[in-house]
């Protein structure tokens, strides 16, 4: 009876040690093209006073099946012990591995898949606990090609380094590209009016404060890419754009477009508190100027990067943290890079025309663009909260032009250093209580709202357009946003016209559109399966035809005429 009992207990306490988790998943991401395979590792820990029987019924790694993926056999390490009963243990833990294979036909985007991990403990007494399972998601970010991205031969290797510098290069000329973007025109205005200025300073000067307008940027980026990184390590999937689907960023860049307004109008002049005229007669002028000039170009740059950094920026949100920063400083650089150039190069100054009156009225008439475009903002929070918080954005310019006359007014040398603290936090917590007042339900208004589509768009949905395609309609998707301000431009000049109109209703084409103005998961799983980091994105499918035509980001009505003359 007392052996019965020592064996229960020894069950029981093998039991209880083993309800922890044995096995370990060393990766649960992979990167792999259609056509290739990754390989899925995994290590069994055995208990001190354990081993597990080689048996293939009871120890190793299936796979979910699903369309487009399949999966090899498990591979085990040659450690295993045979006994005299003719069968082989493992001692000391044990590592599994097998190869998961992905057709050219899978679905593209991110996919999870379940690992599952069987293994049998038993006593080395020789009594067997009963057969035990873990499971686990792996997730797969496909895209298409042939050959895998993970692992793999020398070749595909050495094309894997080829195609990162390609993206690495395409991110630096992307940032170059960006300063011709409408989006950073004003800020682009705004910065050689600074140089223009400084053409009479000495070149450390210009050197100074062209490195600060470029550290402006380069941590602007650095902020882009770490709220990426921690969005993509939280488990979240993510296209770029999404910062202008979230209503309080919306609100804050309205809030510098439109402050940054009443400087141009002279209402206030940034200085620190305390400053005095000497000190902002010397070589320290305009260098704090310069260092938020590079954030502010980065935050109305946003909208306007994805076509010109859709690759790059595409390839990079489906890369390890480390890549993805290192393709946003990149961007960042090339972004900064022109007026890098003058300050080491400052005779290029000598080219700009000298200052003059002619100064002040172009700077005023720059503040009424960055009025447009804080305008502009105010259209994006429309759509975003259907107009509720419309009426209190309006108070809030109020809470705003106050704080900045107030600041304006008593943060003078001409004041006590005290009286410009105290006004500078008066004007600081004006700024910040109104806003917590005002909005402080904006995402409740958000999560319940809907974007409406007018009436000669139809609403996108997946169904749609398979169903469409199916009883043989030819099908044109637009992809966009409120926020995208290329988006715009192509509708404005180009879908929108009564010449393409006419040409899609003379071909029968259904028309759908996919808004992207706030947060849609079918959108972002379309725009990933298409390579695609943000919107405009426009697909045009034609019955019989296994592809779509994918569009340029920027098109033209030739472009839109020559893809439906294709139309049978």
């Amino acid at each position: 009876m007392r052996k019965v009992l020592l064996i229960l207990a020894l069950c029981v306490l093998s039991v209880n040690f083993l309800s922890g988790q044995i096995a370990e998943l060393y990766t649960d991401q992979f990167e792999v093209k259609t056509g290739g395979s990754v390989t899925v590792e995994v290590y069994i820990e055995i208990p001190e006073g354990h081993y597990a029987t080689f048996d293939e019924e009871y120890l190793g790694i299936d796979v979910e099946e699903k369309a487009g993926i399949s999966a090899g056999e498990t591979t085990y390490p040659d450690t295993a012990i045979p006994t005299e009963y003719g069968y082989s243990i493992f001692k000391e833990g044990v590592h599994l591995t097998k190869e998961i294979f992905v057709a050219d036909n899978a679905k593209l985007g991110q996919q999870e898949v379940t690992i599952y991990v069987m293994y049998q403990m038993c006593l080395e007494s020789g009594i067997c606990l009963a057969p035990d399972e873990e499971e686990f998601t792996v997730t797969l970010n496909i895209t298409k090609g042939s050959g895998v991205s993970t692992g793999g031969t020398t070749n595909q290797t050495e094309q894997k380094k080829q195609n990162i510098f390609y993206f690495l290069l395409l991110a630096f000329i992307g940032g170059i590209i960006l300063n011709l973007t409408p989006c950073v025109l004003p800020v682009l205005t705004m910065r050689a009016m600074s140089l223009v200025r400084q053409s009479q300073d000495a070149p450390r000067t210009v050197l100074i404060n062209s490195l600060l307008y470029g550290v402006g940027i380069l941590i602007s980026f650095i902020v882009l890419a770490s709220i990426i990184i921690s969005i993509k390590l939280a488990g979240e999937s993510v296209g770029w754009g999404f910062q202008n689907q979230n209503p309080v960023f919306v609100v804050t860049l309205f809030s510098i477009l439109f402050l940054f307004s009443l400087s141009l109008f002279d209402i206030f002049l940034l200085q620190a508190p305390g400053a005095n005229l000497a000190t902002q007669a010397s070589s320290k002028k305009g260098y704090l100027g310069s260092f938020f000039m590079g954030i502010f170009a980065v935050l109305l740059g946003t909208p306007c990067m994805a076509p010109f950094l859709g690759a790059a920026i595409g390839f990079a949100l489906l890369q390890p943290p480390l890549m993805i920063l290192t393709i946003f400083l990149l961007v960042g650089l090339g972004f900064a890079f022109p007026f890098l150039l003058i300050g080491f190069y400052p005779r290029a100054v000598k080219v700009l025309p000298k200052p003059g009156d002619w100064m002040s009225t172009f700077k005023e008439v720059l503040g009424f663009v960055l009025l447009g475009f804080a305008i502009d903002q105010l259209g994006t929070l429309y759509k975003l909260t259907n107009g509720e918080f419309l009426v209190n954005a309006l108070f809030y310019t109020l809470v705003l032009s106050f704080a900045a006359w107030l600041y304006g007014k008593f943060v003078t040398p001409m004041h006590k250093r005290i009286t410009q603290w105290s006004v500078t936090a008066i004007a600081i917590a004006c700024i910040f209580f109104g806003a917590t007042f005002l909005f402080k339900d904006i995402h409740t208004a958000t999560m319940r709202t809907e974007t409406a589509v007018d009436t000669y768009w139809g609403r996108f949905s997946g169904e749609a357009v398979a169903e469409n395609v199916a009883a043989g309609k030819p099908v044109f998707v637009d992809f966009t946003a409120a926020w995208c301000k290329n988006c715009k431009t192509n509708e404005k000049l180009v879908l929108n016209t009564a010449e393409i109109k006419d040409a899609f209703a003379s071909k029968n084409v259904v028309m759908l559109k996919g808004d992207f103005t706030k947060k849609d998961s079918e959108i972002l799983e379309w725009l990933t399966k298409y390579q695609r980091a943000g919107v405009p994105l426009y697909l045009l499918f034609i019955p019989d035809e296994a592809e779509p035509i994918v569009f340029p980001e920027l098109i033209t009505k030739q472009i839109v005429f020559d893809a439906l003359n294709k139309i049978k």
